[in-house]
């Protein structure tokens, strides 16, 4: 497929419902009704192939999925492009299941275990020091300028990498992440 995920329709609505993937969580699907939700803007290209295509692959994309919120645009960029791509739903279904395990620990061990400790120290730190809500402004500044990186990041690796996506998850920059964020973290706390 020549289409880069930025000149593909709904790219835009795609990349803001991430930040809402999390909003109809339930104990059935974890995240899967929000990534769902997330990827339709990137699906509604099959509609043009026939409404069973699209409706089937939104139904598909809608299941049980559970992985690290701030990474599952990796799964979510991934998902699309196979489905645009024509692979067969069997694969596609493996791709979500195969993503949820390594997309969880990354995002835990990246995120939850470094980079949040990691903000919230030098947010203290500079509160300690006299900074006042300049600080707490620091912190929301530093989390959330990784957060967003991730999201976009993660979405477009995704779709370049369709089904080969442990390309995108053997990344260098997510690899060196993991190996700097502890110690960042525990220098900061």
């Amino acid at each position: 497929m020549g289409v880069t995920l930025r000149d593909a329709p709904g790219f835009a609505v795609t990349t803001a419902r991430l930040f809402a993937v999390q909003s109809a969580w339930s104990y059935e699907r974890m995240l899967g009704i929000g990534f769902g939700h997330a990827i339709e803007p990137l699906l509604r290209p099959l509609r043009a192939q026939g409404g069973t295509r699209y409706a089937e692959a939104l139904a598909r994309q809608s299941r049980f999925f559970n992985a690290h919120p701030f990474v599952t645009s990796i799964a979510v960029g991934a998902a699309a492009r196979a489905e645009l791509d024509g692979e067969p739903p069997e694969r596609i279904e493996r791709l979500r299941a195969a993503l949820c395990g390594p997309l969880g620990a990354l995002g835990d061990r990246l995120i939850w275990a470094g980079w949040l400790p990691a903000c919230v120290g030098i947010g203290l730190l500079l509160v300690a020091v006299g900074a006042g809500a300049w600080g707490v402004a620091a912190f929301f500044a530093l989390f959330n300028v990784v957060h967003v990186g991730l999201l976009v990041w993660g979405l477009s690796a995704g779709w370049q990498s369709g089904m080969r996506v442990a390309v995108a998850l053997a990344n260098p920059f997510l690899q060196r992440g993991l190996e700097v964020v502890g110690p960042l973290a525990a220098l900061a706390v």
